[in-house]
């Protein structure tokens, strides 16, 4: 099961860990299914995810993947400490750049 930690774009604060908000109950986690699940877990509206370009002005978060090869890194509960985002940034694997957005 892939562990993805997820990055706001806007604040560039870790906005979730999957290994946290109960994603390891889906067998075929993805990075937008990731996404959804958080921002379920924080009880945020309906929304709909699309994968977008890294520079993709629209974009919401960057996921990561923890593939284990790097720097371990314990389940994130802080997301705002510099040098953990740092370690995330430098030791995963950025997967996959997500857009989200009110569903109509």
């Amino acid at each position: 099961m892939p562990r993805y930690i997820i990055i706001d774009r806007n604040s560039g604060y870790i906005w979730g860990d999957s290994a946290d908000f109960g994603a390891g109950r889906h067998r075929s986690l993805d990075p937008i299914l990731a996404c959804r699940l958080l921002d379920e877990s924080m009880r945020e509206p309906r929304r709909e995810y699309e994968e977008v370009s890294h520079d993709d002005d629209r974009a919401t978060y960057d996921v990561y993947e923890d593939t284990g090869t790097g720097e371990a890194i314990p389940v994130i509960l802080e997301g705002r400490d510099k040098e953990t985002i740092n370690t995330v940034i430098s030791s995963c694997k950025r997967v996959a750049t997500i857009m989200s957005r009110a569903a109509k």
